[in-house]
């Protein structure tokens, strides 16, 4: 009988009829083979072989990138050059991107300044920018500038060694937001300030900030003082003034809604006009705007005025001696109060709560948000949504605020009876 021969092994054909190079695969000894052809200007057809299909697809696309970028002299390459082209291969592989896409981004993007420079630089730089244009008359106000400061500062903490070039808005951002919780926009507002000054200045082509900085929250009702006591702090203020010096300070406060931190401490009694009954804020004495602005003193108001005893130099003399003499004036007028010790049990004081009193009383009085705008030297519609909140109830409440008169002198052993 004749002997049985074998099946002949087939070769198959792995990649697309017209691609190039081609790759098959070898039956006979299970391999895969990239055949170049003659396209690569040898003398013989260009072939080799791989264990892998991967192995091999990887070769084919250093053929093919090689042919783009330089042409047959790509095959000229080194060993060693060879053997760097193929690691990089490698690394890039599973990201969806060619040596060629990847080549392309070092080029863009290494000599950017963000490529080496890292968080806590850009805000040094952005820090010392702001320092130049104040030393030059410009840029922000105190009050900006320190709140810049403050939260930069905690931010830099937070990302200070990581390169402007790798910074990722989910790794990095949204990890650090979960722990600011409610406070985690105001810091996100000046994440993206910081990064649009490093697109300015051309550190980054682009922020690595997603979207867009989400609304604000809805805001409360601010804290306000009650009739009571509003009434209270003014006549504890006129009785007091001759030794605690607090009647213009309560006044420009209450009445004028001056910031008493950024613009009190920065005024004289020479802000104040008698004869035309208005206060003069210059550019350099606002706590926020850049822009100063001039406001009409109310008759109830110029009255305390001239009712307090010393009206010349600084609204505040000492740093020291006001913070002693309004807490007294505060606990002389209920506000504070202390136990045997000396321990306060109970401060009904809120922060800026004689200023949002302010706000909201022009508003009761006017209805109108560009009154209160330009009144507390706001430069947003959204603040003003806070003064609004109360203003539409205390209509009444303001006609009083506004004609409130003080107790004649020989009347205010008496104080409590004008409370009323």
């Amino acid at each position: 009988m004749p002997k049985k021969t074998a099946p002949k092994l087939k070769n198959k054909r792995i990649t697309a009829k017209g691609e190039f190079p081609l790759i098959r695969h070898i039956a006979r000894r299970d391999n895969f083979e990239v055949d170049a052809g003659y396209r690569l200007g040898g003398e013989k057809k260009h072939r080799k072989s791989f264990k892998t299909l991967e192995e091999a697809k990887t070769y084919a696309e250093q053929i093919n990138i090689r042919l783009k970028n330089e042409g047959l002299s790509g095959f000229k390459l080194t060993r060693e050059e060879q053997i760097d082209a193929l690691k990089a291969l490698k690394t890039v592989k599973g990201l969806g991107v060619s040596l060629t896409d990847a080549a392309a981004f070092y080029a863009e993007y290494h000599q950017l300044k963000g490529a080496e420079m890292t968080f806590g630089e850009l805000v040094d730089d952005h820090r010392a920018k702001l320092d130049d244009d104040r030393a030059k008359g410009e840029g922000v106000a105190d009050r900006t500038y320190s709140d810049y400061k403050s939260r930069h500062n905690r931010l830099k903490d937070e990302f200070s060694s990581i390169k402007l070039i790798a910074f990722s808005h989910i790794e990095h951002w949204e990890a650090f937001s979960r722990k600011l919780g409610e406070a985690s926009r105001r810091y996100e507002n000046h994440l993206r300030i910081l990064f649009n000054y490093a697109v300015e200045r051309g550190y980054l082509n682009s922020s690595p900030m997603i979207g867009k900085l989400s609304d604000a929250p809805k805001l409360n009702k601010p804290a306000i003082l009650r009739e009571d006591q509003w009434r209270q702090l003014l006549l504890t203020a006129i009785q007091t003034d001759s030794t605690l010096d607090l009647l213009g300070y309560v006044v420009l406060t209450l009445y004028m809604g001056l910031r008493p931190e950024s613009e009190v401490k920065r005024i004289s009694w020479k802000n104040i006009n008698f004869k035309t009954g208005k206060l003069f804020l210059g550019d350099d004495e606002t706590g926020k705007s850049d822009l100063g602005r001039t406001l009409e003193i109310p008759k109830a108001a110029m009255d305390l005025l001239a009712r307090c005893k010393r009206k010349k130099g600084r609204i505040i003399k000492s740093d020291y001696e006001h913070r002693k003499n309004w807490d007294e004036l505060r606990e002389k007028a209920g506000f504070i109060v202390r136990n045997k010790e000396g321990k306060i049990t109970r401060n009904d004081w809120v922060a800026d709560i004689a200023r949002h009193t302010a706000g909201t009383m022009v508003y009761a009085n006017t209805q109108s948000k560009e009154v209160v705008r330009a009144f507390l030297g706001h430069t947003n519609d959204v603040t003003m949504r806070y003064y609004v909140n109360h203003g539409e109830s205390l209509d009444e409440e303001a006609e009083r605020f506004y004609s409130f008169s003080a107790p004649l002198p020989d009347l205010e052993a008496d104080l409590e009876e004008a409370t009323g």
